[in-house]
């Protein structure tokens, strides 16, 4: 190999190696796999230095030799096995014990070096070694670091410092496992010593450490809860005393202690909360079994004894109930007032029905706005609203605490038919020095529960007048179920339930009959496991399927006095309708979402882009169009806004038409999409304004590329601007060829006439006639100029259009063709004719020619002509109908052709332009003109013209006049 790099290679190699010693150096602050960084770090020094091998050698205590701990290039089964004597007189041993780097340009040559048998079976010729330190101190050597070439190589200061630095590095990496091992070991030494269970969270709530004790009793294997949050781990956890006890302690920064029923559990748990700047450490322990603990058990069962009494009492009323009921609720939680109120939220009206304590405030009859209460909030929860401390929990600013000042408060709702109807609240002016515990809070939701049945019972009473009913006991009016209490011999002992009937069973074939006598197969299973769960104080819920209904079975252990379980007790419910219900719901969400990925399909398929666009401006969906057109992926577009999509004006136009559709409901707009790479593209965007499932207002709509269109539109203005160029040289050429043919036609005529005056009596007959034929000829010619003239002149010689009386029009053209219709005695009826909107003077044109050809190709019978009109929408349709000789159908539209006549002059007089001028007269009107007919029978042509505009329209057709002159 060369002695040295070149000056760029060397620059080269520089840089390379530093940038593995900043590589390596982040991984052995990062890295607790010691032997993979050592991997890494000889790989990483093989390759900077282009070296055959690379080792890392550990001392080995009590021998003098160094093990190949890791290396990289040794044959197989050399790392970890193969060793290197550390006596005084081989490089290694010199080594460790200085501080340098030693260097071994020609092994072979070296004696000292010839006892290494891993170094020679290796063909080792130059070697580099440098030292690597056990500890900060470098008193104590772990090892070294080598590299080793097979051919005589001269190393670089450069390169020897590239070693240095590397040899640094790993001791580094050796101290910080050192220091980290050794807090580890003194944190699990620390913690292992605690009978509790203990949990560490990080600043960010994630869990960093779990004894075996908090494994234990949360039911957790291993390292299943490192890295994860406290409150996804422990989810019963949210909004619960344990959340805010625990946040309070971080913002706080002090430690606190409390107690926590927590029910995945169902366990009461003693928690202890200690902060730090980095984040807490939570100690906790069971203690469900504390003698408070059982009190409180007790004392819930003598208060839920007294429920039952109190709700069972045929002698009491309800109103007497509910009075009994609160005095026990404020003795049971200790707070100074219980009441019951109605709510209307609509009307913001609260009044107290009922109520126990001295505050005049709260008496029956007292009414105030329900949004000063807390029950405002009691009414928007789906579970009680509890408050131990108000003001720490943000209530002190709130107006509702201004006006009563209640600290403590637990409430909950009253329903009937599913619908708020009232709430149910104890209070107090003073704070609880504990949290309401589960008890308490289960002992209010029977309360509510009980109420909320006995008004919705009362309203239906009500409603079927049956006020003779009345609740003998909570199990007999247990709703849509049964609920029964069975003994340790599985025996049913009491029951009742209102769906007894329905099923027709009567509770006496019932009570005195095990499961052993009702049931069989796995039915009888299902019953007898969750039965013997419940003795043995278990409480269990299940489904089973009997007398072709669905039920949902919840068991409980029964307790004497002294916390014993004697019997259990049975709850069931027909979950018929409800699990169809579900069934259906599944089946259709199911449908719903092969529909919407049906719909997704479709919305993909079409090449326009697709989008919905929330009302924050955010895409909510899209097709793939959006991102074939644009080129930006999903996760681009998700980010984005429809502005992001253009540029300039157009950006300013597309914000524009958002708030136009959000105010109007839906909008029309053109913009040119700009591309991820910088194309616009011109599209026609149409959007209307929706309510999404959750009734949020969004808008959705299509774009459509208009390339083609625009491209299409300037084909056509230029092609519009080439006929108009084109119709006003027509014009001009018409106007100058009828201009300058009128003279010379005029002198030709005038001197044909001079000859028929002067020489007639010259004129053989012959004569006579050629001169007759070329004045007739140059009439005919006049005539076909002029009415070229008035063609030519349609569209730029008429007048402003106005509302037109058609039996005006009609009239005067009547007047007109007077001679006529008497040389030709033709009997002409006119019907009510309507007003039309247009130029009357060509209107006039148009009936003039219709109604003189209508005579004149009347063939050999008097004509008979009639005129008539129809409405059609916005559309009048006027018609010409004779009886005359009428047109082979194959030339109705050779007719209207400027020129072409269907018969010679001298079988009719014209010239042939009369009909195409009509035609242009109505096109100029938005119309049409065309006609129907049979030879021999007659014809009929029809004009459509535009009814008058609505603020000038005046008149409909009245009546009908005949001709006959």
């Amino acid at each position: 190999m060369a002695t040295s790099d070149p000056p760029t290679g060397q620059l080269r190699s520089r840089i390379r190696q530093q940038e593995v010693i900043a590589e390596l150096g982040k991984r052995a602050l990062e890295s607790s796999d010691f032997d993979e960084l050592l991997v890494d770090a000889g790989a990483a020094v093989r390759d900077a230095l282009e070296v055959d091998y690379c080792g890392m050698f550990e001392v080995v205590r009590d021998r003098d030799a160094v093990v190949l701990r890791q290396g990289v290039g040794w044959r197989d089964g050399a790392v970890g096995s193969e060793t290197v004597s550390t006596g005084a007189n081989v490089p290694a041993g010199r080594t460790l014990e200085t501080d340098d780097v030693v260097v071994a340009a020609d092994v072979e040559a070296s004696d000292r070096l010839s006892t290494s048998t891993l170094l020679a079976s290796h063909d080792v010729t130059s070697a580099v070694s440098v030292g690597i330190d056990a500890d900060a101190d470098g008193d104590e050597p772990w090892g070294i670091l080598a590299v080793y070439t097979t051919e005589r190589r001269e190393f670089a200061d450069h390169e020897l410092s590239f070693v240095r630095n590397v040899a640094a590095v790993l001791a580094s990496a050796i101290e910080n496992l050192r220091v980290r091992r050794g807090l580890e070991t003194e944190l699990e030494t620390t913690i292992g010593r605690f009978t509790d269970a203990f949990i560490g969270l990080d600043a960010d709530w994630r869990v960093t450490y779990v004894n075996d004790r908090a494994r234990e009793l949360t039911e957790r294997e291993g390292d299943e809860l490192i890295g994860v949050t406290l409150w996804e781990a422990f989810p019963a956890t949210v909004d619960s005393t344990f959340e805010r006890e625990c946040r309070r302690a971080m913002v706080t920064q002090e430690p606190t202690t409390f107690e926590e029923y927590y029910p995945p559990l169902e366990t009461w748990l003693e928690v202890n909360a200690s902060p730090s700047e980095t984040g807490l450490s939570i100690s906790f322990r069971d203690v469900s079994d504390r003698d408070a603990t059982q009190r409180e058990l007790q004392a819930n069962n003598r208060t839920l004894q007294r429920l039952y009494a109190i709700t069972a009492d045929r002698e009491l009323s309800f109103d007497e109930k509910t009075r009994e009921l609160l005095d026990l609720g404020r003795e049971r939680l200790g707070l100074e007032v219980g009441f019951m109120a109605d709510i209307d939220e609509r009307n913001d009206r609260f009044e107290v029905v009922h109520s126990s304590g001295d505050d005049e405030r709260l008496q029956p009859g007292s009414v105030t706005q329900l949004s000063d209460t807390y029950c405002r909030r009691t009414i928007e929860e789906d579970e009680l609203l509890v408050l131990t401390n108000a003001p720490v929990e943000g209530w002190g600013e709130d107006h509702a605490y201004e006006k009563w000042e209640f600290d403590s408060y637990l409430g909950g709702q009253l329903r009937v038919d599913g619908e708020p109807y009232g709430t149910l609240c104890f209070a107090d002016d003073a704070p609880r020095s504990t949290s309401f515990t589960p008890a308490e809070r289960s002992f209010v939701e029977l309360l509510t529960q009980w109420l909320s049945y006995e008004l919705e019972r009362q309203h239906h009473q009500r409603e079927l007048e049956e006020s003779e009913r009345r609740y003998r006991t909570l199990v007999e009016q247990f709703p849509n179920g049964i609920v029964a209490l069975f003994d340790e011999e599985l025996r049913y002992t009491l029951g009742g339930g209102r769906i007894l009937e329905e099923i027709d069973i009567s509770i006496d074939d019932v009570v005195g009959q095990t499961i052993y006598d009702r049931y069989d197969g796995e039915t009888l299973e299902t019953f007898e496991s969750n039965f013997q769960a419940a003795l043995s104080g278990e409480r269990t819920s299940f489904e089973y399927g009997i007398h072709g209904r669905e039920w949902l079975a919840h068991t409980v252990p029964v307790e004497d006095d002294r916390g014993e379980v004697f019997a259990g007790m049975i709850m069931v419910q027909d979950v018929t309708e409800r699990n169809e219900q579900e069934r259906q719901l599944r089946e259709r969400e199911a449908r719903l979402e092969r529909f919407k990925a049906y719909t997704d399909d479709i919305l993909d398929a079409v090449d326009d882009v697709f989008y919905v666009v929330g009302e924050d401006g955010s895409f909510q969906r899209w097709n793939e169009t959006l991102c074939a057109v644009t080129g930006y992926s999903d996760a681009e577009v998700d980010s984005m806004t429809p502005l992001d999509f253009f540029d300039g004006e157009d950006q300013q136009r597309i914000g524009n038409a958002i708030q136009e559709v959000f105010e109007t409901g839906q909008t029309r707009v053109e913009a040119d999409v700009v591309t991820k790479d910088g194309q616009t593209i011109p599209y026609e965007f149409i959007a209307s304004a929706l309510e999404n499932p959750d009734g949020s207002p969004v808008l959705t709509g299509i774009g459509r590329d208009i390339s083609d269109r625009r491209a299409d539109q300037r084909r056509l203005e230029e092609l519009v601007d080439e006929l108009e160029e084109s119709n006003e040289r027509l014009e001009q050429f018409a106007y100058a060829a009828s201009h300058d043919l009128q003279e010379p036609l005029r002198m030709v005529a005038s001197y044909l006439t001079l000859v028929d005056q002067r020489y007639a009596d010259e004129l053989d007959d012959d004569g006579q006639e050629f001169v007759a034929y070329a004045v007739d000829g140059a009439r005919r010619m006049q005539e076909m100029i002029d009415g070229l003239l008035a063609y030519s002149r349609v569209d730029t010689q008429g007048d402003p259009f106005e509302v037109v009386d058609c039996e005006a029009v009609v009239d005067d053209v009547l007047t007109d063709l007077e001679v006529r219709i008497e040389e030709t005695d033709a009997d002409i009826t006119v019907e009510s004719l309507p007003e039309v909107y247009g130029d009357p003077g060509q209107l006039r044109q148009v009936f003039q020619n219709l109604l003189d050809n209508a005579i004149t190709y009347s063939g050999e019978e008097a004509p008979r002509i009639s005129v008539f009109a129809e409405k059609d929408g916005q559309e009048w349709r006027l018609s010409v109908r004779d009886r005359g000789i009428g047109i082979d159908p194959v030339n109705t539209e050779r007719i209207f052709q400027v020129f072409d006549r269907l018969h010679s002059v001298g079988e009719y007089a014209g010239t042939g332009i009369g009909l195409a001028l009509c035609q242009r007269i109505v096109e100029r009107h938005d119309g049409d003109i065309r006609v129907t007919s049979t030879p021999g029978e007659g014809a009929t042509f029809t004009v459509t013209l535009p009814e008058p505009p609505d603020s000038e329209a005046t008149t409909e057709p009245t009546g009908t006049f005949t001709t006959n002159e």
